[in-house]
């Protein structure tokens, strides 16, 4: 089953951890985030430009959850955001089961979550993530 894990511990000791498995679309979450680039110089050379190591992964999460699971997302993200604008280099730890194979890293919030509530105890959850 596919599914993707989103854990972090505060400074303050609070730790979260929410799995998500159900999905808002069929689209898989993980990419690569694209960040080098071909060129040609004016002679004609070739240029590539990018970090000097792989290509890191991002992830654009569409998925339902019930209503404690959501709640443990925005205090897992209003703990990691906290913890951020304190100076500290805090990531999130990541477990993703969506794509061919496994992969555990670390990431940040990207893209802050946003929650459409639609049923009484569901809702509908959307975030980004960088790895690190």
């Amino acid at each position: 089953m596919a599914s993707i894990g989103v854990a972090y511990t505060s400074q303050a000791g609070d730790a979260y951890n929410v799995v998500i498995d159900l999905f808002s679309g069929g689209e898989a979450a993980r990419t690569y985030d694209g960040s080098v680039a071909f060129s040609r110089g004016v002679s004609g050379q070739q240029i590539l430009q990018g970090r000097p190591g792989r290509q890191k992964y991002i992830w654009a999460i569409s998925g339902v959850l019930t209503e404690a699971k959501a709640k443990e997302l925005d205090d897992c993200f209003k703990a990691w955001d906290q913890d951020r604008t304190t100076g500290i280099a805090a990531a999130v730890g990541i477990t993703d089961q969506t794509l061919f194979d496994s992969l555990t890293t670390s990431a940040v919030f990207s893209t802050p979550p946003t929650y459409i509530r639609f049923g009484p105890n569901d809702f509908s959850v959307a975030f980004g993530l960088t790895e690190v």
